[in-house]
């Protein structure tokens, strides 16, 4: 991909490097300098930190890695800049196929729920962010979380590549925390208006994303209670809990393993994984619901996570995936590629399951294109 307008001076890989990483810091300084006034500014410019710290890391490990295609990969081009990186998705792929190092499914979804703001703010228009009081709050909650994960990743798992740069992180950290103060600020400034809502009988209950004690309830379902946020304006379901418990491989004393954030069991300190937890939950529920037929498959694909390998469960009366935690969503198979899949019914039955999905958008695209005009032998 030769660049026409323009050219850039040649550099070695370390410095290639450092400028990635050097590029990627500085839009997180100016991500955190948009949270007050230009909060669409602020998650384009995380999103685009975040793009460029996976490809640093996955450049570490051989700058091959971060290339779109990395078998075109060329030297030369490399050096001056001239070449097609890797997006999101592929490169948290490879992080973890490749790199064989884990990115915790929150993190991974955070990123690409990042991801899908960040692309209807550049590429349409963000419905979402009409009203600028709540757009504020609601942003500056949303880039506290994927600066969390992205943070853990930098001074955790990463710590050894990333330690030159400790203090700029450390720096930028104690940046992104002081934005709770704008948090707070706002719930005080809400609290009459919060206060008359419970008047009036609405029931408050704290906020799963601001923390908050400002979310008004809404409809209550088997599966949990929908609620809307009066600071970050978040519309969510608080999830119905689940009290069931699970042997500790450690020690085997029981503990309630449905609930993000659990790393280690409580009495010993062993360390509690997804796959752990599969593992558990195949021997302590081995049956699915009334629909599930005898000595059939009964743990379930999730379509909210798509965990790589099956994940729900049909624990205290709903069907509950063990690695991100949501619960309530039908389980069946499907017809067309006979998964046993989660997720809306009648999506599955009329179009397809999030499994065989990517293949029927594929022959519907192709069904669109237009059919090559034949050629007459020997024209």
């Amino acid at each position: 991909m030769a660049r026409k307008w323009l050219k850039q001076e040649r550099r070695t890989k370390d410095e290639l490097f450092d400028a990635l990483v050097r590029n990627a810091l500085g839009f997180v300084n100016t991500s955190i300098d948009h949270l007050q006034q230009k909060p669409k500014n602020a998650i384009v410019d995380l999103y685009t930190a975040i793009e460029l710290l996976l490809k640093a890391r996955l450049m570490k490990e051989h700058w091959t890695l971060m290339l779109a295609k990395p078998e075109t990969g060329d030297l030369q081009n490399l050096a001056v800049g001239d070449f097609l990186s890797v997006y999101l998705d592929d490169a948290l792929k490879r992080i973890q196929s490749i790199l064989g190092e884990k990115i915790d499914q929150d993190a991974s979804d955070n990123f690409k729920a990042l991801g899908e703001h960040r692309n209807q703010i550049v590429h349409f228009a963000h419905s979402g962010m009409d009203n600028p009081s709540k757009t504020q709050a609601g942003v500056i909650v949303e880039t506290w979380a994927s600066w969390h994960y992205l943070h853990a990743l930098l001074t955790g798992p990463w710590e050894v590549v990333f330690q030159p740069y400790s203090v700029e992180l450390q720096v930028l950290n104690q940046r992104m925390m002081r934005q709770g103060d704008f948090i707070k600020a706002r719930f005080e400034i809400l609290k009459p208006q919060i206060e008359i809502q419970e008047k009036k009988g609405n029931k408050i209950v704290p906020c799963g994303h601001c923390h908050m004690s400002a979310a008004i309830v809404g409809e209550t379902h088997s599966w949990g209670t929908d609620y809307t946020c009066m600071v970050c304006g978040v519309d969510d379901t608080a999830v119905e809990e689940c009290n069931a418990e699970l042997p500790c491989p450690g020690c085997n004393a029981p503990f309630k393993f449905f609930q993000k954030g659990l790393h280690a069991c409580p009495a010993c300190g062993h360390q509690i994984t997804t796959d752990i937890l599969i593992d558990l939950c195949t021997k302590q529920f081995p049956e699915g619901d009334d629909w599930c037929e005898e000595g059939h498959v009964h743990i379930a694909s999730c379509h909210k996570c798509q965990h790589p390998q099956p994940s729900v469960f049909f624990i205290e009366g709903m069907w509950s995936c063990v690695s991100c935690f949501d619960r309530g969503w039908g389980a069946v198979a499907c017809e067309r590629c006979d998964e046993f899949v989660t997720g809306d019914m009648e999506r599955i039955k009329y179009f397809a399951c999030h499994k065989c999905e990517p293949d029927v958008r594929k022959r519907l695209l192709g069904l669109a294109e237009p059919a090559e005009s034949p050629t007459a032998e020997g024209s």
